[in-house]
């Protein structure tokens, strides 16, 4: 049976880089796996998959586990690259086999995905000490379900553990001599009871020394947080050290600010306190950092959950709306893609919102679309959301799928218009999307097949939008005109000037 009758390109696997070169050129009929086209098609695809990830990736199959890998795993392989490509990994990291192992029995015999943050390998020979890196291995099966491989993501992390160690010690040593370094110096008995403090004290918060000396200075502190403070002596009385923060008023700026603040006993020859002194070290800006990125390590794990779902949803509805594997393929290529362009511009800036022009010209142009030729662009500035973006990419992904296969960019007399405007509809503003196909011999054919793209606008657009989407199949072409509620969750800035 030829590679034609198989439904295999001569040219597998597609692109992949310089490791797509060498898989090309290899002689796998005189390896153990055989031709490539003999494959299991989850081997093709785990192949295909590793070639095109930006992130170091390998596949290995069998029990022998033969190895393959991306052009961004060549550094990792060091001197091993190119002779491991094909081989068993024993062949060439025993040492590593011994340490991974464990964790290849969890994913080739029990069928579990495994994640390792640091992992431990042991160093390269011309390394001193060991190699660490993160991974995630999960399994491969054939066409009986049977596990027989595994692919795995990894990035090393050893440069970046031992950054981190660097910046830990240096962390600790400026802390030691920040402790040491007059701030908002005092002197205090027994109980809190202060004896002096120093001039920064008085210039931050306005009260002299006499009015700071005993309980004077609690009234400094923001009145939830004297309580805490008088807490933190009472356990430094019992034998504990003095650390406490709290909020000290700023006279100059009119408000309070986080100060952390320490205490250490001096003693007599006999070990006993005769007084505490203190410093109190500004620290506001630096919980201010840690709430924000509390606050943004939130936001990112959030949109990592979204956007695995909406993966996960596409690669699914694809799937079920596909009817052969080039089809699949040809399909769900163009949707991550779509999808894809979002999370880029996203990633740019992501409270700067999505500019509704952008997105659809990066959609139509992706397509080779000839905007002043083919396509007129038109409408107010909008900022989209980036789940609005998401969604309405997607969207405009299907109608310009479509206009290719069936509308006005299969036709050379073909042209596209898409307006938009804000509107006022019984007081609520609406953004109103108009998707105009003209020039279309025919018409524009009513008997499309339900799909992923009817769905989508059918059905995922007023769910997650409330959307009313109107498609019109006319003599000349698609009319399809998406309106929605113009408000926060959809744009950012609020109603444009343009808005009627």
């Amino acid at each position: 049976m030829t590679e034609t009758e198989t439904g295999l390109s001569r040219a597998w696997p597609p692109g992949g880089g310089m490791m797509g070169e060498q898989i090309r050129a290899h002689d796998w009929a005189g390896t153990p796996l055989g031709p490539a086209t003999a494959w299991e098609p989850s081997l093709r695809t785990a192949i295909e998959l590793c070639l095109s990830s930006a992130f170091p990736g390998f596949v290995f199959w069998g029990d022998d586990l033969v190895q393959f890998y991306n052009d961004a795993a060549i550094p990792l392989m060091r001197d091993r690259h190119p002779a491991a490509l094909g081989r068993p990994l024993r062949e060439f990291r025993r040492d590593a086999l011994e340490a991974l192992q464990p964790l290849a029995e969890r994913v080739m015999q029990r069928g579990e995905t495994v994640f390792q943050v640091d992992f431990a390998f042991p160093g390269h020979p011309t390394d001193a000490e060991e190699e660490l890196f993160t991974f995630s291995c999960g399994p491969l099966r054939d066409a009986a379900g049977r596990v027989a491989g595994m692919t795995a993501t990894v990035i090393e992390t050893t440069q970046h553990v031992r950054i981190e160690a660097g910046l830990r010690e240096s962390r600790r040593r400026l802390r030691s001599l920040i402790e040491g370094i007059p701030q908002l110096v005092w002197r205090s008995a027994r109980a809190g009871h202060w004896t002096w403090c120093s001039p920064q004290w008085t210039a931050h918060t306005g009260l002299t020394e006499v009015e700071s000396l005993g309980a004077g200075w609690l009234a400094a502190l923001h009145p939830e947080d004297r309580e805490a403070a008088m807490a933190a002596w009472r356990r430094a009385d019992a034998g504990e050290d003095f650390e406490a923060e709290y909020r000290i008023r700023s006279a100059g700026e009119d408000r309070y600010c986080w100060f952390q603040t320490r205490a250490t006993p001096l003693r007599d020859e006999k070990g006993r306190t005769l007084e505490w002194l203190g410093t109190s070290t500004d620290v506001d800006e630096l919980r201010g950092m840690e709430q924000r990125q509390r606050l943004l390590l939130a936001e990112l794990q959030h949109r990592v959950r979204n956007t695995l779902g909406v993966i996960r949803s596409i690669i699914r509805r694809t799937v079920q709306a596909s009817g052969s594997i080039e089809d699949l393929s040809l399909h769900l290529d163009g949707r991550i893609n779509a999808f894809a362009r979002v999370q880029a511009a996203v990633a740019r800036d992501p409270t700067a919102g999505l500019d509704l022009a952008q997105l659809i010209a990066d959609e139509l142009l992706a397509h080779a679309a000839r905007e002043g030729e083919q396509v007129v662009i038109e409408g107010p500035l909008v900022q989209l959301q980036p789940k609005a973006a998401e969604t309405l990419g997607l969207a405009i992904h299907e109608l310009t799928t479509n206009a290719v296969k069936y509308g006005a960019l299969s036709a050379s007399e073909g042209k596209i218009k898409v307006t938009w405007q804000v509107e006022r509809r019984t007081g609520s503003p609406q953004l109103v999307l108009s998707w105009q196909e003209s020039g279309v011999p025919g018409g524009a054919a009513t008997t499309r097949r339900r799909g992923f793209g009817t769905e989508l606008l059918e059905r995922t657009l007023p769910y997650d939008l409330q959307a009313e989407v109107r498609q019109v199949f006319g003599a000349g072409g698609l009319h399809c005109t998406i309106t929605l509620p113009f408000s926060d969750r959809v744009a950012i800035g609020g109603t444009p000037a343009a808005a009627t």
